[in-house]
Parts: structure tokens; C-alpha cells; sequence
């Protein structure tokens, strides 16, 4: 199953658990922050463990990383429009905590088609 390549931030959060890979993610336990600003400002939480992924919106008491990104920098580098190194060292978006965490996200969910 292919996932739509999403319009917005709340469709491409909402869509995240369909997408999500359980088989790619063992044994992660992960919380991640994002906290978007620009066009769709907004905080959302995406929590993985045991084979789960939640979505919410809001903040987490202590995630193990916390993404802070303009809401369109982020859809250009989930449509893979924007490669995400690339943004981040540009400065397109910071992140705090575990780099790791950060760098084995995009293995963990289908990419849209």
C-alpha cells in the first residue's frame, strides 16, 4: 500500500501510523516533538514502542528528539522534494536530543508515492 503524498501537516501527521513500518522499528522506543511553524504552526507528538505508532497533538514531557521546523520545509522533505540533510545544514530546521533517533525516522514509514 502506497501512502498519498500529503497536502498538509495535519494529513501527513494523521497519516503517519498507516504509514508507519512496525517490521523497521523493533525494539525502538522512541518520542519525537515536532514543532511547526509558518503556515501550519502547531505541535504535534509521535510516540513509537512496541511495534506502535501514536500520533497526537501537543507537546511531550521529555522526547528524545524535538524537530522545530516551517511546516512547508517539512513536506518538502517527507515528499523527498528537499533532501533532509541537506535543509538541516542549510538551516532550514533545527532539532535538539538524539541524532540518531532523527536519522533512522525515515526508515521506520512507507515514503508516499
Amino acid at each position: 500500500m502506497t501512502q498519498q503524498v500529503p497536502s498538509s501537516i495535519k494529513e501527513l501527521m494523521e497519516g503517519l501510523p498507516s504509514a508507519f513500518r512496525p517490521e523497521r522499528a523493533q525494539g525502538v522506543k522512541a518520542t519525537i516533538q515536532f514543532n511547526f511553524s509558518g503556515q501550519e504552526p502547531g505541535s504535534w507528538v509521535v510516540k513509537i514502542e512496541g511495534g506502535k505508532c501514536e500520533v497526537s497533538q501537543g507537546t511531550a514531557e521529555s522526547p528524545n528528539v524535538t524537530i522545530n521546523a516551517p511546516s512547508d520545509v517539512w513536506l518538502k522533505i517527507v515528499r523527498r522534494e528537499l533532501d533532509g540533510a541537506a535543509a538541516f545544514m542549510s538551516g532550514q530546521f533545527t532539532f535538539s536530543g538524539d541524532l540518531g533517533v532523527l536519522m533512522q525516522m525515515q526508515n521506520w514509514f512507507q515514503p508516499p508515492a
